[in-house]
């Protein structure tokens, strides 16, 4: 987060007696004001995304773009098999991936910079931007006798890095111009999906196991 401070004048030379008199109204005029702002008395970078809904200036600047293949998660129930034989399974599932952002602040809200970082990536990179997709599908597996399986996925994913410039009519904070470095937004990747995928996994049932479930 950083704002854009104005320009200084350059300094007035003064006399040592004058030094000395503006030193001393200094000193009690400070025993009247009140105390400067602190560090701290500056927006977060989430209260100035939120802010683009008031701004009269709101635009994402994208700098790099990347698909990847999401973290490893189990979807649907386990299915169990206590017979003698290999057995066939249907495994139901639905899976929803949604948007996150580095400055934790949800994309679903309604808030005015998520339609701007989702044109803002379509225009940069040609890709389709979604906050939020749902997969439902049902599958059938083989669980061999005496084991246990599940249905592992690793959703296809995207992810853009940039910058935002704020403005403001009226100061906020102190400032007329904002700005939020290095972030960053993950998504599902509708036009890549090769880079998804979804396994059976399966293992024996331990003495624990076939006692909770056979």
């Amino acid at each position: 987060m950083a704002f854009a401070p104005r320009k200084k004048k350059s300094a007035k030379r003064f006399s040592p007696r004058t030094i000395g008199v503006l030193g001393a109204l200094t000193v009690g005029a400070s025993l009247l004001t009140a105390p400067q702002a602190l560090a701290a008395d500056t927006p977060t970078n989430a209260e100035l995304l939120k802010a683009c809904n008031w701004a009269s200036f709101c635009k994402f600047r994208p700098q790099s773009y990347w698909s990847y293949t999401g973290p490893a998660h189990q979807v649907g129930s386990t299915a169990y098999n206590c017979g003698t034989q290999t057995n066939q399974h249907r495994i139901d599932w639905s899976d929803t991936t949604t948007a996150g952002n580095t400055v934790g602040v949800s994309v679903t809200a309604g808030y005015k910079f998520a339609e701007v970082f989702e044109v803002q990536v379509e225009t940069s990179y040609s890709h389709t931007w979604q906050n939020s997709h749902t997969d439902t599908e049902s599958n059938t597996v083989n669980i061999p006798s005496g084991s246990y399986g599940w249905i592992e996925r690793g959703t296809s994913k995207q992810q853009a890095k940039g910058w935002w410039e704020i403005q403001f009519r009226d100061k906020y904070y102190g400032h007329y111009d904002w700005y939020v470095y290095d972030y960053q937004e993950s998504g599902f990747n509708n036009d890549n999906p090769s880079y998804g995928y979804v396994t059976f996994k399966d293992k024996p049932m331990s003495l624990a196991d076939r006692g909770r479930h056979c």
